[in-house]
């Protein structure tokens, strides 16, 4: 192995230790499925590339489209079953309206979300609206011009905010990877208030995406010696930061 992989190597290990200080939840690996035996005959599927188990009979939005106001950039979408698509929808519309909320004035496009389609959902849904009133406090903020300021603090939905970002790495790592995640690895995911000073040194050695403009960054290594091994850092809008990472069970 050369010096630059098992320095690039030592540097992508050093971060996800870095990103699990921040904060770490497990989520137990799905099995890998690749066939089904059926009367001493295999007969051979695409994989689910969320669940890895079931068939694949259908695509999904990874990132959710529910998050992109229309006219929505070029999407990217993944194999999937029928389950995961569809058994995804209301987390997909919980992250919606808690990201718009974050994310509402700090471009067009995030307000454009706000007032298009999450105005609409919380008009509709009147439980979800006064379970956000309820949660909400007035906070002391830091402007840009270095003061004080108030503004509304509302708390995430932390269930849909990790399936929905578990899955869009699940789903994304399939799309750069062409497979499933192994099934003796895990995912972890992390909530971040920003992209840590601490890591802003190595950012160079991950690959970067941009998804419509600006709407969604996000930047990832694969190990190409061991690819259990990844690492997944997301910029929503320029408001709302997260990551995520892959290992060996056994690690």
């Amino acid at each position: 192995m050369s010096r630059k992989k098992t320095n690039i190597e030592k540097e992508i290990r050093a971060l996800k230790k870095r990103l699990a200080k921040k904060q770490s939840r497990k989520r137990k690996v799905r099995i890998v499925a690749r066939s089904v035996i059926s009367k001493s005959k295999t007969v051979i599927f695409d994989p689910c590339a969320i669940c890895g188990v079931r068939e694949a009979t259908t695509r999904d939005h990874v990132p959710p489209k529910a998050i992109f106001p229309q006219p929505r950039p070029t999407m990217i979408t993944v194999p999937a079953c029928s389950e995961c698509n569809n058994g995804a929808s209301d987390f997909d519309d919980l992250f919606k309206v808690y990201l718009s909320m974050q994310a509402t004035g700090k471009s067009e496009i995030a307000t454009r979300l706000f007032k298009e389609r999450t105005v609409r959902t919380l008009q509709r849904n009147k439980s979800l609206l006064a379970k956000i009133k309820a949660e909400s406090k007035s906070l002391l903020v830091e402007n840009t011009e270095g003061e004080s300021e108030e503004k509304l603090g509302v708390l995430w939905d932390s269930e849909a905010h990790d399936h929905v970002v578990e899955r869009t790495i699940r789903g994304l790592y399939y799309h750069h990877s062409k497979k499933v995640l192994a099934n003796d690895a895990e995912l972890k995911v992390q909530w971040l208030k920003s992209i840590p000073e601490e890591i802003e040194s190595i950012l160079e050695l991950l690959t970067e995406q941009v998804i419509g403009d600006d709407q969604v960054r996000y930047k990832y290594y694969i190990a190409p010696e061991d690819p259990r091994h990844s690492v997944w850092l997301f910029d929503f809008y320029g408001a709302h930061y997260t990551s995520g990472y892959t290992e060996p069970t056994d690690s």
